[in-house]
This record gives C-alpha cells, structure tokens and sequence, in this order.
C-alpha cells in the first residue's frame, strides 16, 4: 500500500478512537494492528507475539511497580502526613509559608513517589483544607499544589525516565541524576515567583503571626525519616552500589521499615498500597504493550523512516527543530498523557533528534519537563482533576487559572536547559559505577 495513504489511515483512526474514548492502550494496539496487516498482510502479524512477551519481560520495567509500592505505602500509612507537618515548622514563618511549604513537601515527596498525581493527591490532601482555613487565597493553593505535584515525574525517581530509558536504550540512573538538577531548579523557580507574587498581592496569604494551628516545632523530625529514605535510594544509585531497579525495590522496602516505625503498617494499609500499585502498572504496562505494537508496525511498514525523512527535507535549524518539537508537545499534553505521548512520537521523532546531534539524557529531561507541563494544561491536565476533586467544592475554572503562571515558568526552564545543558548533563557525569 501506498505509504503515504497508509500514514493517512493511521492518523485518522488514532484520531476517531481517541475522540471516541477509547482506551489509549487499546487505540494504539489496534491501530498498530491495522498498519500491520495492510502493509504486510497476515505474515505481519506473526511480530505481535514477540513484541508483547519483549515488553512484559522486561527487567527495567520492574522498577516501576516498586517505585509505585513505595509511594503508596508513604502515602496510604499517613508517613506523608507526619512529613508535611515537619515541612510547615521549617517554613511557615516565611511570608505565605505554606505555599513554599507545598512546593518543597512536592518536590521531596516526588522523589520517593515518582508520580505526578500521587504526589499532588498526597500534599493536597493534607495542605488544601488548612490553607482555606487560614486564609490563602484559593486559587494560588491550587495552582502551587497542581504545579509543585509535577515534579513527581522530575526529580527521581521518575516512572516516566524508566519507560523513556527503556525505550531509547538509555541508562536509567543516569536519567535519574540528571533530572536531580532541573527538578530542584523547577522548584526554586516556583518558590521565586511565590515570593514575588505575595510581595504584590500580599492579601493572597495571612500575615505572619496570624492566628492558626501551628504544629509543634518537635515536629521537624519527620522531615528527616523521608530525606533518609531519598539519600538511601538516589545514593545507592549515584555511588553505583546498586542499579534502579535494586534500588527501587530498596526504597519500596525502606517505605514499609518507615510506615512500621511510624506505628502505621497494617495489613489493610498494605493491601491498599498493593492493589493501587497493580491497577496503576496494568495501566502502564498496557500503554506500553499497545505503544510497541504500533511502533513496530511504523518500523516495518516504512512510516517511520518516510516521516522522519520528511522532517529534515524541511530544511529546519537544530532549533528551529526544537522548537517546533516543544510546541507539538504543548499541542499533544493538552490532549493526551505523558506516557501515551512518550509512545506515539518517539518512535517517530527519536531518528531525527538523533540526526540533530541532541544527547538523548538531556533531551530525556527536556522531554519530562514537557510531559509535566500536560499534567497541568485543560483539558487533560491530570493534575488539575486531581486538586478540583480534593478541592472542596471549589470551581475547575480556579484551579487551571491558578496553575496558568506555572505553565510560562515550566517554559523559563526549558529555556535554561536548552542555553546551559550542563544544567542536566553536570550530575551524571560524574557517577561512579
């Protein structure tokens, strides 16, 4: 079949079955399925098998389940709980405190999470109904937990670095340090425009000294429990003691040694922690499966490479490529999830990155930070639906105006990635093992 006539049916029936609400996972398999059998018939199809024992069989991947164990069982024990307390008694004496105290508690609870979601869930859970009571202006709440929740897939580790690595044969630990850097950048970056927009608006926030329930200072000690468990599992992986997937299940372990000395593990907390990991890496592992059959039907049909050599008879500049490929992401995050997105373009897209001579770990974070930047642009932005639903009644209007500024700061630090690379590629060069 004619190739062009081909990519023309794949585009649109992604499109019809994405518009009709049919699963990503599926809508990619079956669109993988199709491109495979008009352009090698029957015999094409014989690849199917190959291409999802490879991905259910994979050692990478098992990283993602124990890293997903350990957030939840911090989450579903209350240990979250404790450590954002102790972040509050660290901070809640700065002007708008608590919206720092969001965006640190995010950052590091991120980092022993790896879900953008799960981590906005967790410190929005507990900040939301203190912060409306004390007085902060609602939609700066929202918009600084919304945005402070996507670090979860920056800084490591990052279930999104694990299936991109996986993906492009990188090295995961890697990814994983050279998202150390941008993420806390990320952070600071909000925490300045924090500052700056309570020093203009200085009614979002009460005064310093305002009447409300303070924790007692002893509770600083919680921070520290968590902070261990992230130099455990990021240190073992620096030092090259262990690698991702032996860390991961280290911190997963580390998770449950932390909800017992908090008096908190139960078989009901473990349970719960079990069946979320499993329903959420089901999810992935579909996307994944799905993802590859279409990718691998793009490979043998021709697609990809009649794609990929379109885009550089274009005659593009290396950033004119770059940005043009941020603006697609921005276009793709509005519409579809980050993992989906990884799926669908890379395979695609990754020969010509290549061509432009961009180093694949740098453009890893690039990517991620792009892929958070959809967690919190309407009308997909899971983060968003994440907050309103905890919101306490409050309108979905509030919570994406209240994350808008964060999309131009998501922006800024694209920016100073691509102007100073060293930003990402400084940490990982100097790993030992």
């Amino acid at each position: 079949m004619n190739l062009e006539l081909l990519t023309l049916i794949l585009i649109a029936s992604l499109a019809v079955m994405l518009t009709a609400g049919q699963w990503t996972a599926f809508a990619l398999g079956i669109c993988g399925v199709l491109v495979l059998y008009l352009s090698k018939g029957l015999l094409g199809l014989t690849a199917l098998s190959s291409v999802v024992w490879n991905n259910a069989n994979s050692y990478i991947l098992i990283a993602v389940p124990m890293f997903l164990l350990m957030g939840e069982v911090i989450l579903r024990s209350g240990v979250s709980g404790y450590f954002y307390r102790g972040v509050v008694v660290l901070l809640g004496s700065l002007p708008g405190g608590l919206l720092h105290a969001n965006i640190t508690s995010c950052a590091v609870f991120s980092a022993v999470s790896g879900s953008s979601v799960a981590t906005a869930a967790t410190v929005g859970t507990v900040a939301i109904p203190e912060m409306l009571k004390r007085g902060y202006e609602p939609r700066t709440v929202f918009g600084s937990l919304a945005a402070g929740g996507t670090l979860g897939i920056l800084i490591p580790p990052s279930i999104i670095m694990v299936l991109y690595g996986a993906l492009v044969e990188e090295s995961i630990a890697r990814l994983f340090m050279a998202g150390v850097l941008p993420g806390l950048l990320m952070a600071a970056v909000f925490m300045t425009f924090i500052a700056l927009l309570l020093l203009y608006k200085p009614h979002y926030a009460p005064p310093r000294g305002a009447k409300g329930a303070r924790p007692p200072a002893g509770d600083v000690v919680h921070v520290f429990p968590v902070l261990g468990l992230l130099v455990v599992v990021l240190g073992s992986i620096y030092s090259g003691i262990a690698t991702p997937t032996e860390a991961s299940a280290l911190g997963a372990f580390g998770a449950i040694l932390l909800a017992v000395g908090y008096r908190a593990f139960s078989r009901r907390v473990f349970a719960e922690a079990l069946m979320s990991t499993v329903k959420t890496t089901c999810m992935v592992t579909l996307i994944i499966i799905g993802a590859q059959i279409l990718s691998t039907a793009l490979t043998y049909s021709g697609v990809s490479r009649t794609v990929s050599e379109w885009i550089m008879g274009l005659g593009l500049g290396k950033w004119e490529f770059f940005v043009a490929l941020v603006m697609l992401y921005i276009v793709l995050g509005c519409f579809v999830d980050g993992i989906s997105m990884i799926y669908m373009t890379l395979p695609v897209l990754l020969p010509v990155v290549k061509a432009f001579g961009f180093d694949l770990v740098w453009f890893g974070v690039v990517l991620t930070v792009l892929i958070e930047l959809g967690q919190i642009t309407p009308p997909v932005g899971l983060n968003l639906f994440t907050i309103h639903a905890i919101s306490g009644g409050h309108k979905f209007a509030e919570v994406a105006i209240g994350s808008t500024p964060y999309v131009a700061l998501m922006l800024l630090v694209i920016a100073m990635l691509a102007f100073w690379p060293e930003i990402a590629l400084w940490l990982p060069n100097t790993m030992r093992g």
